[in-house]
């Protein structure tokens, strides 16, 4: 859900609202993330623990790092998200979180342990 915010008439922006029943979580090599797909992308929310490292065959190390730099502060062993990042794709946000390649679709998951791919692809069908 997101609230749009006008100016004469005008969008200036939308302030993305995450619905409760629509937050999908993955977890794996030392992450604990959580977020929201519309039509944006997929955001990944303030407090989700990102891995530290990448697995050796990983094919974005500099960009992760540098997204890791910017968005994160260490926690004791964890990386901590300090802001909401939405990135184009559900694939690339669980890349960044996991920092292996990853199917988006398939590893986050909510609450119901149904995954993104079940919520929202499969409707369609």
């Amino acid at each position: 859900m997101c609230n749009t915010w006008s100016f004469i008439g005008c969008n200036i922006f939308d302030v993305a609202k995450p619905k409760e029943e629509h937050l999908f979580y993955t977890k794996g090599r030392g992450c604990d993330a959580r977020g929201f797909y519309d039509a944006n992308g997929f955001t990944v929310l303030k407090g989700s623990i990102i891995a530290k490292s990448s697995v050796p065959s990983f094919t974005w190390k500099e960009k992760r790092e540098k997204l890791l730099s910017e968005y994160t502060s260490a926690n004791g062993d964890n990386l901590l998200l300090e802001s909401d990042k939405t990135f184009s794709s559900a694939s690339t946000a669980a890349d960044f979180c996991i920092g292996s390649s990853n199917n988006g679709w398939l590893v986050w998951k909510d609450k119901d342990g149904q995954t993104l791919d079940s919520v929202y692809r499969k409707q369609l069908e």
